[in-house]
């Protein structure tokens, strides 16, 4: 997602194939979102689920509850 809001021909090509994976019944998630820029031009893309520094940075393991 770098630089995403920065360049006409990426966005093109991941609204396409954000797209496609809806039409094919998948979850777009879109992963290294780094600003606030890239945010907003993966939303105008369509996608809605994100994750990168923008959100948080990588944390130490956790141990996994016990069930």
């Amino acid at each position: 997602m770098r630089d995403l809001h920065r360049h006409a021909t990426k966005r093109r090509v991941v609204g396409a194939i954000a797209t496609l994976v809806r039409e094919l019944g998948g979850t777009v998630v879109a992963e290294g979102v780094e600003t606030t820029a890239e945010r907003d031009a993966i939303l105008d893309a369509g996608i809605e689920l994100m994750q990168g520094y923008l959100f948080g940075r990588p944390a130490r393991e956790f141990a996994a509850p016990a069930f």
